[in-house]
């Protein structure tokens, strides 16, 4: 529209000095000048719907980057219910079977409730309380065989996982106090764990608080006290 208006305006302007001379008729002058004038018209409408089309582009760029705007907020509002609604589901560090449940359907809970107590049914151990003075010879590793008062005539393998690091009394509620000098000499005991290697049919009919006696080969460190003994002379 621009160029046809220009045109025109060309045309005009070369007419004019032929006009005025009686070269060409005025009637011709008079065509020109109209179709200048609808041209530039027309031009200007072009203008104006370009304006417009440009400041609606504009407009529409807005509501763009506010419709991004909100779902990124509908994205992070979506983020956060699935966190909230994965924080609602409770799961197990380990495998086992529930006891002594203590919550029921629909109870609130907050956090650090107690809701129950789970008894693991892959990684099955003992805690055997021995005397001190029977721990000389006992090793982590070594073969422990397991008799359970439950299962008569059956024993069961097992082995020394690890050692309490002090005595049961030690970290009872009110652990001994010998600072006034009033000392009686009691062997004390200490926790030590045994690990079960129960076969599968075996372990559901193990469950916590049963009574089994323990039998630990302590063969493999006999020679073990007369070392520390030769130990400790050297060092003398």
């Amino acid at each position: 529209a621009r160029a046809e208006a220009a045109f025109a305006r060309q045309q005009v302007a070369r007419y004019q000095p032929l006009a005025a001379s009686g070269a060409e008729p005025g009637e011709r002058f008079a065509q020109l000048q109209t179709q200048a004038r609808q041209a530039d018209e027309r031009a200007n409408a072009a203008q104006a719907g370009l304006t417009a089309a440009e400041r609606r582009v504009g407009t529409l760029g807005a509501q763009v980057r506010q419709a991004q705007s909100q779902a990124e907020a509908a994205r992070a509002q979506l983020s956060a219910a699935r966190v909230n609604t994965e924080s609602t589901l409770l799961k197990a560090a380990i495998d086992g079977r529930v006891g002594d449940l203590a919550v029921r359907v629909g109870q609130f809970v907050q956090p650090g409730t107690r809701l129950m107590t789970l008894v693991p049914v892959e990684r099955l151990f003992i805690e055997a309380n021995f005397k001190e003075t029977q721990l000389g010879l006992m090793r982590v590793g070594q073969p422990v065989s397991i008799d359970v008062d439950a299962l008569p005539g059956v024993e069961l393998k097992g082995r020394v996982a690890s050692f309490a690091p002090g005595t049961g009394a030690q970290f009872s509620v009110l652990p001994p106090q010998n600072a006034t000098g009033n000392f009686t000499k009691i062997v004390q005991r200490v926790p030590v764990r045994i690990a079960i290697d129960a076969p599968p049919e075996v372990r559901p009919l193990l469950v916590p608080g049963m009574s089994v006696g323990i039998t630990v080969d302590t063969r493999s460190a006999k020679g073990d006290l007369e070392r520390i003994r030769q130990a400790v002379s050297r060092k003398r």
